[in-house]
């Protein structure tokens, strides 16, 4: 990775934030990290039918490229991005959003390359809410007076993260109630969580795998079916 973004704020590359935010995108079509800065999210979750980075730092597009990335990076503004975007041509879209911190929520104020004040957080606020149905958005950052005011109706949740300055608490906020994950790996609400999960789900393959054919083949319509069932009754929801 280029040195410059070795020490970039706000990067969601820590123990447990990446995890965090993981857990709450669902099942999509193609997936969309405006403000990409390390694309740490981008790095670590499930690939999607297709992928799309945005920042107006060069050095995060560039940083970005190789043969082993399959993504559309875009150097330009996330706004303007916003505003010219196709989203009737995405199908199932979730969009990361992680922009600067408000300035009065940071203890440093000069970190970001390009800074991003009061006025273009509340035209980003304005843009997401105006995006169709099709488009999940998760939007993190610290709680702050704009956020509580123009997306108080959104779902939220707070997590522990690591900062230079110590332990802080940081918010995803989501247009949408996370109910249906589209990567298992990081099921779980923390660490030990995750452990339990893993060692469960290690347990019970290995007790389905001891099971004559016919008793696995049953089993498994069985799970199946309660999976369907569940499928059906979110769509009806939506």
């Amino acid at each position: 990775m280029n040195s410059i973004l070795n020490n970039y704020l706000g990067a969601k590359s820590g123990s447990g934030v990446y995890q965090a935010i993981i857990n709450l995108i669902p099942p999509h079509d193609t997936y969309i990290e405006l403000f990409l800065g390390t694309g740490s999210i981008l790095s670590k979750k499930a690939k999607s039918s297709r992928q799309i980075g945005i920042d107006l730092n060069i050095d995060c597009i560039e940083s970005f490229i190789s043969p082993e990335n399959d993504v559309e990076l875009y150097h330009t503004d996330s706004l303007n991005f916003l505003n010219e975007f196709d989203f009737s041509q995405s199908g199932r879209t979730v969009l990361y959003c992680d922009p600067p911190y408000l300035l009065e929520t940071r203890s440093s104020k000069k970190r970001y390359k390009y800074e991003f004040n009061d006025e273009d957080h509340l035209k980003l606020i304005q843009l997401l809410k105006k995006l169709p149905e099709n488009c999940f958005v998760l939007l993190s950052g610290y709680r702050n007076r704009i956020y509580d005011e123009l997306i108080a109706d959104w779902w939220s949740i707070d997590f522990q993260a690591m900062t230079r300055g110590g332990v802080r608490t940081e918010t995803v906020w989501c247009n949408f109630f996370p109910n249906t994950i589209h990567y298992h790996t990081y099921a779980g609400k923390d660490f030990t969580d995750r452990q339990r999960i893993k060692r469960k789900a290690e347990r019970w393959a290995n007790n389905f795998k001891d099971l004559p054919c016919a008793e696995r083949q049953a089993i498994l319509a069985s799970i199946l079916s309660v999976s369907n069932a569940e499928d059906y009754l979110n769509d009806i929801k939506g």
